[in-house]
């Protein structure tokens, strides 16, 4: 993955310039535009290669003007609205051949300007290059550093120099020889007050461009007064609303090359992710200029049917807000989506009254055929009316008047009805079963996309009530880690609450660990995950908001993608955080184990499929944080000890699917950090960050072979003798404990 655009501006950003921004040479954009950043630029640009496009306008910088010299790759530059010191135009204004926008306004550049900064080929734009700098005090006007003298565009601009704006200076003479036939500006300058008359003295007016991409090679159709005519000349209900664009490098928004270009990346895009989508259309592009962002206006018609269903519009809004539908175009870059109200949709259901004049005129009979024909026609209209504004509100189901309160505000979660989702699991049989739980069972799914997903269907007397369901559904679609399971969708209709995962390909950790599912994992493979896991339940403690506690730490919640990448799963049901408490109380979730604690350091339970509870939990009623790093502690000893004894030997509890032949490297740095987690008292045990950061420390000890062997799913597993084979950790020291737990065993039974 690499880093093409920082994009930060209209922030409240200060200090000075990000000299580290010269480190990620894959940089393409730069936008620190409208932020309070001050001080000299003291960066070097020739170490971003890349780079196409700077937007450093509207702060605070001081010192000399950046050089770009030799940056033939930059097409759009703005420095506008600084405090540079006072300069002649730098040479590298006319010496940058992909240059197509400079914009300078305000920066105190001074002196004359020459002819070969109009000479760049691919230049369209000189806007407002450096106007007088203006600072009103009352009735004064102070001016500072201004461009004089003759201006001389010569005879060799660019044939695609569309603006040169020059407002307010001091330009006292024009020499116009070869007449320039675009736009030029000089209100302002002297140069305007002796010749009125000049049409390059006339104030601009905004100017709003309403191109639209073509239509097809047809005739446009007469549509309802709910549709729209689609570019390909067929009446649709098509999906609206604003593409906006933050890093666009042209000027002529007039240019209809740029939308064509930028029609057909999207259908492309569309047509790849098999989505639903006959055609789009592009238009009234306009310029925010508080944001300095080009926002245009797309409708996307749907493809054989007037309304796009349930799950095209999700997948279609979904995508188009998703970074991995990024359309690469050269002029526009990345954007952003809003979705506008569908007015389409919302027209009169009221039947037409001509059958009824009509039936009135010839007589009893015809009245009466016309109006059950008028009956029918009503009936159908609103059900096909009904039909589209359900398909369009993805909460439709969401009974407001049942206390379910208002729909979820969610944003990349898709909708699915019952029936898609008993579609895609076969209607929920056997063959697709993957596993049951508290909350209910488990199934595999393949969506119309063909995209594999877990389905986790509530069973009876599991259900939540709408307000928990709602407030879970908001809470996941906000948590995002490679290291967490993620949330696709939900389905709350016909009685049902289910919710739609991704799919994880080589299950939980728990059989991994076991030999059920065929593979060896090497001592590194296994601090990997144990790091993964960490990283994941790091993040809900600290970064997700609310703050998570998962109450659940266990090996089968811990799933292995296709890379054995550790996901922690079955937090959706976990207990959110209140900032404000100290601890929470909470009944505890999950199955309750009968768990033995050694207190030299090693614990083992009844089943690695059970939780492992916090003992203040018994004596408080409270789930901390730190309960999950107790459980966490215990699923690091379950990764590496597969035989349930009690031991004061390690080779008799150690994993024999290790390689036991040699010493594994940081074994006792990571059984104490395991024995620091389930410490008797909380405060006695590290954050979950710090657990991250030690098993990383362990990680550098011991290397990086993410070895993983595949192996017959029938090995067993033998017991180790006292007499086995020169093992390497049989010394006693190892097992040496100075904590402060009692060299006794307390068990506890729930």
């Amino acid at each position: 993955m690499k880093l093409l655009h920082v994009l930060f501006d209209s922030n409240q950003l200060s200090g000075s310039f990000p000299s580290t921004l010269q480190l990620v040479q894959t940089l393409e954009v730069i936008r620190l535009d409208r932020n309070s950043l001050t001080g000299p630029i003291l960066f070097n640009f020739t170490n971003l290669p890349n780079l196409t496009e700077l937007y450093l306008s509207n702060n605070k910088f001081s010192g000399s003007i950046p050089d770009l010299s030799g940056k033939n790759l930059l097409t759009y530059v703005d420095m506008s609205n600084n405090s540079f010191d006072a300069s002649s135009i730098p040479p590298w204004f006319s010496s940058l051949q992909s240059m197509t926008s400079l914009i300078m306004e305000r920066t105190q550049l001074q002196g004359p300007i020459n002819a070969t900064l109009f000479s760049p080929a691919q230049l369209q734009s000189i806007e407002n290059l450096i106007k007088l700098i203006l600072l009103t005090y009352a009735d004064r006007v102070l001016s500072n550093n201004q461009l004089n003298g003759t201006l001389d565009l010569g005879t060799n601009y660019g044939s695609q120099l569309l603006l040169i704006d020059l407002q307010n200076n001091s330009i006292d003479e024009f020499a116009q020889g070869t007449r320039y036939s675009q736009e030029l500006l000089l209100p302002g300058n002297p140069f305007c007050q002796k010749v009125q008359s000049s049409e390059y003295c006339i104030a601009p007016q905004q100017k709003n461009s309403s191109h639209a991409t073509p239509t097809g090679n047809c005739v446009a159709p007469s549509c309802s007064a709910q549709q729209l005519p689609s570019p390909n000349c067929s009446c649709a209900n098509p999906i609206t609303g604003i593409l906006q664009f933050r890093s666009f490098s042209f000027s002529d928004f007039q240019n209809g090359s740029y939308y064509i270009l930028l029609q057909a990346a999207m259908m492309e895009a569309f047509k790849s992710d098999k989505l639903p989508v006959d055609s789009i259309s592009l238009c009234a592009p306009s310029r925010n200029l508080r944001d300095d962002y080009l926002e245009v206006r797309l409708d996307v018609c749907p493809s054989g049917v007037y309304f796009f269903n349930r799950t095209g519009l999700s997948f279609i809004t979904s995508q188009l807000n998703n970074i991995a539908f990024f359309v690469q175009t050269d002029a526009f870059g990345p954007f952003l989506f809003t979705l506008h109200t569908d007015k389409y949709f919302t027209g009169s259901n009221k039947s037409s009254n001509t059958g009824i004049i009509i039936g009135a005129a010839v007589g009893g009979s015809v009245l009466m055929l016309l109006l059950i024909m008028a009956g029918v026609y009503a009936f159908h209209q609103r059900k096909m009316a009904d039909r589209a504004t359900q398909q369009m509100n993805p909460f439709a189901s969401w009974d407001q008047n049942k206390a379910n309160g208002a729909a979820p505000r969610i944003k990349g979660v898709l909708s699915f009805s019952f029936e898609e989702l008993r579609e895609c699991t076969n209607n929920f049989s056997e063959v697709n079963f993957l596993g049951a739980g508290a909350y209910g069972t488990v199934y595999k799914g393949t969506l119309l996309t063909g995209v594999l997903v877990a389905i986790k269907r509530a069973k009876q007397g599991s259900w939540q009530g709408s307000h928990e369901f709602r407030t879970e559904i908001e809470l996941l679609s906000r948590v995002h880690h490679k290291n967490l399971v993620c949330l696709l969708g939900f389905c709350y209709q016909s009685g049902e609450q289910m919710l739609v995962y991704e799919y994880v390909k080589n299950g939980t950790l728990t059989d991994c660990i076991s030999g059920k599912s065929g593979f060896k994992l090497s001592w590194t493979k296994r601090l990997g995950i144990a790091i993964d896991s960490a990283r994941g339940i790091a993040y809900l403690h600290e970064l997700a908001n609310p703050p998570i506690i998962h109450r659940d730490i266990k090996s089968c919640n811990i799933l292995l993608d296709d890379q054995f990448i550790a996901k922690v799963a079955d937090f959706g049901v976990s207990k959110p955080v209140d900032n404000n408490e100290a601890h929470v109380s909470t009944v505890v979730k999950g199955t309750l184990p009968t768990a033995r604690l050694d207190m030299h350091g090693q614990a083992y339970f009844q089943s690695p499929e059970t939780a492992y509870l916090d003992p203040e939990c018994f004596t408080t009623g409270q789930l901390t944080e730190k309960s999950d790093v107790y459980s966490f502690g215990v699923v690091k000893t379950a990764m590496d000890n597969q035989r349930k004894k009690d031991s004061g030997n390690l080779n008799d509890i150690l994993d024999p699917t290790l390689d036991l032949t040699k010493p594994l490297k940081g074994l006792e740095r990571y059984l104490d950090l395991a024995i620091r987690c389930v410490e008797q008292l909380s405060a006695n045990r590290p954050t979950m960050n710090e657990v991250e950061k030690e098993l990383e420390n362990i990680q550098q000890l011991a290397g990086f072979d993410n070895n993983v062997e595949r192996v017959s799913t029938s090995t067993t597993y033998s017991e180790t003798t006292e007499e086995s084979s020169y093992h390497p950790y049989t010394k006693k020291v190892f097992f040496e404990y100075s904590g402060s737990f009692p060299h006794s065993e307390i068990e506890l039974q729930i």
